[in-house]
């Protein structure tokens, strides 16, 4: 397999997992980890390759750089998309969280947690 065909396959992997990404769930990371582990593989083959830079002509230089930037690109992609999954699943753990015990979950106007409410203490404290 020669480098352009190396890299088009890493990306299609990472674009493959993105699509996947567009609904994450466990299932979802769980088997689009087989993506990921193509794409990995592809780009330790083709690493020692790119970095010998030798006999290429400048039109395969021009090409494998574009190939390289779609690259990129599609892990930019992916890695927002698994940032915004792993801010969503850690801020419904959190809103779960609030609710366990006898606590009730209290927020201020902003969003924070706000002074918990105890059943012990019988008081009730309101801001705003």
């Amino acid at each position: 397999m020669n480098e352009l065909e190396e890299i088009r396959t890493a990306r299609g992997s990472l674009q493959k997992f993105r699509m996947k990404l567009l609904q994450p769930s466990a299932e979802t990371l769980e088997s689009g980890s087989a993506d990921l582990e193509i794409a990995v593989e592809c780009l330790r083959r083709i690493e020692p390759v790119l970095a010998a830079r030798a006999g290429r002509s400048a039109s395969s230089e021009w090409a494998l750089g574009a190939e390289v930037a779609d690259l990129r690109g599609e892990l930019k992609l992916v890695n927002a998309l698994l940032e915004g999954a792993g801010n969503f699943y850690q801020g419904w753990a959190r809103l779960l969280g609030c609710g366990m015990g006898d606590e009730a979950a209290n927020y201020t106007a902003n969003g924070q947690p706000g002074a918990s409410i105890s059943s012990e203490s019988k008081k009730v404290v309101i801001h705003g």
